[in-house]
């Protein structure tokens, strides 16, 4: 019995790598993004309810120096959503670059932490083919494609890419290959050169 449970406390160990962190903080990141879209919906119509004003923007409401004191804890929680929205990316900028730095720099760290949270995890993506990381992202329309023959999708998360979004509409799905060839690339270099250190 002792001997089951160290190897399951190494494993457990061992699984807690530090893209681990990454996903975690993306992950984060996505839903204080959602939340914060939510609040500012809700913030916005309440505003122009109490104060009979057109519905406007929130950063215009913020700026106001008076508020009604109905409103002043959603303002409070926007405010710190926003807060933790900073010091996730902050987060991500800093730690992407040291635990898989020729990702960041194919994509930047926002995109490059977005793919490998979609992968599941570095090792993950180390093991996919360029084909398959030039789906993350567009799972939905993949399925779609399958399920009712609707036109395959070319990019998922790549499309983010500035050089994808600047192309012409002709030339993405060529550009998304070649870059998803150098992201699967540049994945399995930081994987295995992180494994041999």
């Amino acid at each position: 019995r002792k001997a089951s449970v160290i190897q399951v406390k190494q494993r457990i160990k061992n699984s807690l790598t530090p893209d681990k962190n990454i996903i975690q903080a993306v992950e984060t990141l996505d839903e204080a993004h959602a939340s914060l879209n939510l609040i500012s919906e809700r913030f916005s119509t309440w505003y122009s309810q109490i104060t009979g004003n057109p519905r406007t923007k929130i950063e215009l409401i913020l700026s106001e120096k008076e508020f009604p004191s109905q409103l002043l804890f959603l303002r409070d929680h926007y405010l710190e959503t926003a807060k933790l929205i900073s010091l996730l990316s902050e987060y991500i900028d800093s730690e992407a670059p040291l635990i898989f730095p020729l990702i960041v720099e194919l994509l930047g760290t926002q995109l490059a932490a977005r793919f490998v949270a979609s992968a599941g995890s570095l090792s993950k993506l180390a093991r996919m083919p360029s084909s398959t990381v030039q789906l993350l992202g567009a799972e939905k329309a993949l399925f779609r494609h399958i399920s009712d023959g609707s036109p395959p999708p070319k990019h998922g998360f790549l499309y983010q890419h500035p050089l994808i979004k600047k192309a012409l509409k002709k030339d993405k799905g060529r550009l998304s290959r070649k870059l998803a060839a150098k992201v699967a690339i540049a994945s399995k270099v930081d994987f295995y050169k992180e494994k041999h250190e």
